[in-house]
């Protein structure tokens, strides 16, 4: 297989381009109405396509809100206003201005009478919150675009479907001018939030952002900022009851370092495919599409906090000249520009960044197409209420594939959790939290993680959550929160991660805010929890994060994170700025098989190689079709993962991410050939990797080699000659920056943990019993063997080697204990046992005469090349017999033979006589 003509394929990377494009604006609705141009007609159709929008997503969420409500969590109304564009023949209607002056106030007029008016209460409601809500519109969001009047009608009884409520929607382009339909809400304080969000809707007019992580995450933000805004929300009602619906649909700052995570990231937060095709029957749950809209609103939220005129400044200059800033760096420009204006100074900064870089960290932000498989994973603790409660955590997994299209298919599978202790001693729950079952893309369990385990005190769980050759991980705070001995929740909790276990040291914590601070929390085991009373603390505002050493002779500071909160509580996963790197990837014109050591902010591979859509060859092994997965269908770089990638030209590309240093890192393997790569810029040995599957303990990779896990690792050695092929080589010792195939034996697959020195070092690293299941009768003793290794050379000094033998528990038949297959070769020179599959590695039984099929592939008709016999484990008295020229050879212990090629194959038999 000639793997770089495969991954040529120009004609879907246009058509993939062109799509990607066309997904701008994507959280607006667009409706075709044809050239209809009666009013009732074409606001029935703009009626049919919000109550659909609603139900779908409604559905969609379905199973993440009851999983909160379930385990007694605050879960308001679902609602989620949106913008309707009227189109005739795709082509957006005209605006009708109904009298609208350009930076002028928005004047909402409603209908007194008719199927359009709401009840009297309800509309002095609304006129009540727009009127307090206004000046702090005005100054968050900025003045209207375009100012004047704007309807606002009933739409209740257009719903019909009451759990599905849509929220509200804008129409710009309406038949009689600008126009939102609003439903009739039972809760006041849903109306107030609902209504504002459909307001600022109004304010932006036709004005849209070229992406939706703009669009919709400006709008959120603000309107948080605005129903949190001092009278904004007339009485009677309470800051509270506006904090349960913004919990519910909005804000998720308190978890917000648990849940940026690569999934999040795409052109569009809702997948077309869920959006616009019927639903099986019995519904579909799944997708992260809420979590995506909490999750942008909550990030320019952390902006707004901090410069409360960004958004008014940023729209402003946006609207009057929105043909400037079409593309991501025009407008990530634009911010540093407003942010740069606001403060005076050049090189302002969010949360201790510059724009661009803060925004390349936040993976919502992120708005190329990434195809391929996508894991989230969300967590939240859960209040304690039984005897026992220590740190009861809901974990939610996610797991679905994007295509080259944008479309998402929600997955169905399992994932068998994994739970490590803070010296990476994997423990386990109950029975019932070993394994996730997911569905429709949504699985979850609700693990209590014991008080025992530290003799009480709070301690970090790292979770890792492996899915289908993926993983996601989170850090935890067991304990740290709220116990049944210690019931109050704490509101500045969160795990250290990326620093040395110290021992007589210990770690602490501070914390500064407007107006106060917080000394001296302690770190226990790598997590902290405090209850800080202040109730200036409680404001969403800008945080000083300090993380502290003492070692006996005072505190010393170890690092420094600043970092912006919303209302109330936060979490935090601190990690040292030593885990924010650049590694300089060279990347040669020529096929090669490489990894990342990091977690690249950016995981689009032509955006990481800096190169054109169009020349980007990329490839990585799919053990499901046993075939390879080619760009765009495989579209991102993951750390631990490994990529066949084909550079038009040599060139060094810095790639900016995160590493993981001092923990060991989990990389999922999926049944059969998987290629992996070190997860941070350090060697490894095989004979250091360990080996876990399912719930089974943790096992040396020795010890799993022929049960768990093939007993060779292999790389792919690029051909000295010709660019596009090479062999495949075994390895003892995995480099960062390249990658390996590795096997894994099991149906249930495996999961392979590179674990680095500094962990290596400690004792217990591991921890379990080292001895896997299943392991073979003969496992006890050493058998009677004899191996020799027979190597090919070509004069370019590329090699390709082999193994055969014999042993007691030897058989003809393959068996993963004693022989090795060949993982998939791209193209190249490869040598290989022919024993029903393509081996590396073949030993029989012990004493038997024996012939061994050796085939030579990728040969260049007319070269001179040699074979070398090297005995490994015992001299053997050898035959060879070359088939295609008709020689034999005899061979006691080393020996060469050179032939030259006829042909790009070539074929030998080795016989081995009975006996010793």
């Amino acid at each position: 297989m000639n793997l770089v003509r495969s991954i040529s394929r120009p004609l879907i990377v246009a058509a993939a381009a062109t799509f990607i494009a066309g997904l701008a604006g994507a959280s607006d609705l667009y409706v075709e109405v044809g050239g209809s141009r009666s009013r009732s007609d074409i606001m029935d159709l703009a009626d049919a396509a919000v109550r659909q929008y609603a139900r779908r997503t409604a559905t969609l969420s379905e199973a993440s809100r009851l999983f909160r409500i379930e385990h007694g969590l605050p879960q308001d109304v679902f609602t989620l206003p949106v913008r309707v564009i009227l189109t005739e023949n795709g082509v957006p209607l005209p605006l009708n201005p109904s009298g609208r002056g350009f930076g002028a106030d928005i004047i909402p007029t409603f209908d007194t009478a008719g199927a359009r008016a709401f009840p009297a209460e309800y509309r002095a409601w609304l006129e009540s919150v727009f009127t307090a809500a206004r000046p702090a519109m005005n100054a968050i969001f900025g003045m209207p675009d375009v100012g004047g009047v704007v309807h606002v009608l009933n739409y209740d009884a257009d719903i019909q479907d009451r759990l599905a409520v849509a929220g509200g929607y804008y129409v710009p382009n309406g038949p009689d001018g600008p126009e939102i339909r609003f439903p009739v809400f039972f809760s006041p304080a849903a109306t107030a939030v609902n209504y504002i969000h459909t307001m600022l809707l109004a304010y932006a007019g036709d004005k849209t952002y070229p992406f939706e992580s703009y669009q919709e995450g400006f709008v959120r933000a603000a309107a948080m900022m605005v129903s949190r805004s001092a009278g904004s929300i007339p009485n009677p009602v309470t800051s509270e009851e506006v904090e349960l619906t913004l919990e519910s649909l909005y804000d998720v700052t308190v978890f917000y370092d648990w849940y940026n995570q690569p999934a999040l990231g795409g052109p569009a937060f809702i997948a077309p495919n869920l959006l616009d095709t019927p639903l099986p029957p019995g519904g579909n749950t799944g997708g992260i599409f809420l979590l995506r809209y909490k999750m942008v609103g909550t990030t320019w939220l952390k902006v707004g906090v901090q410069y409360p005129g960004f958004f008014a400044e940023f729209n402003g200059r946006y609207y009057a000249a929105p043909a400037g800033y079409q593309t991501e760096p025009q407008l990530l420009q634009l911010g540093q520009d407003v942010l740069d204006f606001l403060t005076g100074q050049p090189g302002t900064t969010v949360e201790g960044l510059e724009f661009e870089p803060w925004t390349k960290r936040q993976y919502i932000l992120d708005n190329t197409l990434t195809p391929g498989l996508k894991l989230l994973a969300e967590a939240f603790p859960i209040p304690p209420a039984v005897s026992g409660d220590f740190g009861v955590f809901g974990i939610v997994l996610n797991a679905f594939r994007t295509d080259k299209f944008g479309d998402e298919t929600l997955l169905t599978g399992r994932s068998y959790p994994i739970f490590w202790r803070p010296d990476f001693v994997r423990f386990f729950t109950n029975a019932q939290d070993d394994l996730i079952n997911v569905t429709a893309a949504w699985g979850s369990v609700v693990p209590n993680f014991p008080e025992a385990t530290f003799g009480g005190e709070p301690y970090r769980v790292a979770v890792d959550l492996p899915f289908e050759g993926n993983n996601a991980r989170l850090y935890l705070p067991a304990g740290a929160i709220a116990t049944i001995t210690d019931p109050t929740p704490k509101n500045f909790y969160g795990t250290l991660t990326g620093l040395p276990a110290l021992s007589p040291g210990e770690y602490s914590v501070s914390v500064d805010w407007v107006g106060g601070s917080a000394t001296d929390i302690p770190v226990l085991n790598f997590a902290f929890g405090t209850l800080i009373s202040d109730t200036s603390y409680d404001k969403g505002q800008a945080l000083i994060v300090r993380v502290f050493l003492d070692v006996g002779a005072g505190p010393v500071e170890a690092f420094t994170r600043k970092v912006n909160k919303s209302v109330g509580s936060i979490g935090l996963d601190l990690r040292p700025p030593t885990m924010e790197v650049s590694y300089q990837l060279n990347k040669l014109a020529r096929l090669e098989m490489i990894g990342l050591p990091l977690q690249p902010y950016r995981i689009h591979p032509a955006d990481l190689l800096q190169q054109s859509f169009g020349e980007t060859l990329f490839a990585r092994w799919n053990a499901v079709t046993n075939s390879f997965d080619l760009f765009p269908t495989e579209g991102q770089f993951l750390s631990g993962l490994g990529y066949f990638v084909r550079a038009g030209s040599a060139a060094t590309v810095q790639v900016d991410g995160r590493t993981a240093p001092d923990v060991p890192v989990v990389v999922s393997l999926q049944p059969g050939w998987n290629m992996v790569s070190v997860p941070f810029q350090e060697s490894i040995s095989t004979s250091d990797l360990l080996v876990t599957v399912s719930s089974e303990s943790v096992s040396t990779f020795i010890e799993a080699a022929g049960v768990s896990v093939g007993s060779t690792v292999f790389e792919f050695a690029p051909a000295g000659g010709n660019p596009d092929t090479g062999t495949i080589l075994p390895v003892t010792v995995l480099q960062p920056g390249k990658s390996y195939f590795v096997r894994a034996l099991r149906p249930e697959g495996a999961v392979l943990i590179f674990v680095p020195a500094s962990h290596r070092s400690r004792s217990g690293v591991g921890g379990g019993s080292l001895r896997p299941l299943g392991l073979p009768e003969y496992w006890s003793y050493t058998p009677k063997r004899w191996e020799t290794e027979i190597v090919l050379r070509d004069p370019l000094r590329s090699r390709s080697p082999i193994v055969i033998g014999q042993a007691t528990n030897g058989l003809r038949a393959v068996r993963p204990s004693e022989d090795v297959t060949l993982p998939p070769n791209p193209a190249g020179m490869q040598l290989s046992i022919a024993n029903g599959r393509r081996l590396y590695k073949d030993i029989r039984l012990w004493g038997s005469q024996d012939e061994f099929s050796i085939l030579a592939e990728g040969l260049v008709p007319g070269r001179r090349y040699v074979l070398e016999f090297k005995p490994m484990m015992r001299r053997k008295s050898l035959t060879l017999i070359d088939l295609d020229a008709d020689r034999t050879r005899r061979y006691i212990g080393r020996g060469r033979y050179m032939f030259i090629a006829r042909a790009q194959t070539h074929k030998f038999i080795v016989r081995t006589g009975a006996g010793r």
